[in-house]
């Protein structure tokens, strides 16, 4: 039975358990993938056996899989999985999901780069108006202002490199989510990315980028429970695997210059959740992090981290040209199977109408 097919048989069991389902016999309905054929399909022959997991690469890419978490690392970059990979041991894992490989890791470390299709593109400054988003104290920076501005920094760059690019707002208003997305779709975007910076009061030594994409229907956020069963699928939803890619190249381009590397996440984010086109959600720093907070006062390091930003979604656009596997948009009233075993292809999005909360 291929991965897929039992990933629908799955999911119809985890819509049965209640929210405070045991894990394990969660992770007993899943589809999962031997690791020994993960190494056969990716051709990642050289595998060490580590004392918290395996390290698999090539002479080209890199697999850490760590025993007991959901992170995971690409080529040294953080992503986060769907679910843990399951162990005979800790150092002797058996098992990834398979919505892991087909989403995740099979399009990642098999793509293959060429120079960038012009695209639509649509970047989103977080807030603005009478709705500021985090703030620092010391320096006093306001997110809405960091956001504006990488963006439209961003927008330069993607502008001079060819690309049709379209800001949700270029001043300081405020547009509501439901207007982002229904703006996104009026412009045809063929990827949309959402700008903020992060705010974590009750941690304040929390720092770093992170890069937000939407969960796997079925599956739970990276905040969430990973065995509480989610099973309903978003509009966002259609283009799960291209968020993947799109997600990955901005995160792969930006933990470098952050002070640290938080990942490739989940979230169902408003803006994620109702996307007419692969879409991401980056965080560029902690305003409540007084190292971050500084670098994000300074214009320079903004403008390097627009340059990062750009720089994911060129390589993201040199993998559409290459024709990347990415999921074809179908209408969300198509049932699971066909959503999920459709011919990989990236496609105009389909307008519609939007609605609901942020999260």
């Amino acid at each position: 039975m291929s991965c897929t097919r039992i990933l629908l048989l799955a999911l119809t069991i985890g819509a049965a358990c209640a929210c405070g389902a045991d894990s394990a016999a969660y992770q007993d309905a899943i589809a999962w993938m031997p690791i020994t054929n993960l190494e056969a399909a990716l051709g990642l022959t050289n595998v060490e056996h580590l004392a918290d997991g395996l390290a698999l690469s090539n002479a080209t890419h890199s697999l850490h899989l760590f025993a007991g978490r959901r992170s995971a690392t690409i080529d040294g970059t953080t992503v986060w999985l769907q679910l843990p990979p399951r162990d005979a041991s800790t150092n002797d894992l058996r098992d990834v999901a398979c919505v892991d490989y087909e989403h995740l890791l099979q399009p990642v470390l098999l793509s293959t780069a060429a120079a960038p299709a012009q695209l639509q593109i649509v970047l989103d400054a977080g807030h603005g108006g009478d709705d500021a988003g985090a703030r620092s104290a010391a320096p006093d920076v306001r997110e809405k202002d960091v956001a504006l501005d990488i963006a439209r920094d961003v927008a330069a760059q993607l502008t001079n490199a060819g690309q049709c690019v379209f800001l949700t707002r270029t001043n300081d208003i405020y547009e509501s989510l439901g207007e982002r997305t229904r703006l996104a779709a009026a412009h045809h975007a063929q990827l949309f990315v959402s700008i903020h910076a992060n705010s974590s009061p009750s941690n304040r030594l929390a720092m770093g980028a992170e890069t937000y994409i939407l969960p796997i229907a079925g599956f739970a956020g990276t905040g969430e429970t990973a065995h509480t069963p989610l099973t309903n699928a978003c509009p966002g939803n259609r283009y799960d695997t291209a968020n993947a890619l799109l997600g990955f190249a901005i995160q792969r381009r930006c933990a470098p210059l952050a002070a640290m590397d938080r990942g490739l996440k989940h979230a169902r984010f408003f803006v994620l959740k109702e996307a007419t086109c692969p879409a991401v959600l980056i965080e560029c720093g902690f305003l409540t992090n007084t190292n971050d907070a500084t670098r994000l006062a300074d214009a320079a390091y903004r403008r390097k981290f627009a340059e990062t930003i750009a720089a994911g979604i060129l390589d993201y656009a040199g993998l559409v040209q290459a024709s990347v596997p990415a999921t074809r948009p179908v209408s969300a009233e198509s049932n699971l199977v066909a959503r999920l075993s459709v011919a990989p292809t990236i496609q105009p999005p389909v307008a519609g109408e939007l609605h609901g909360l942020k999260n």
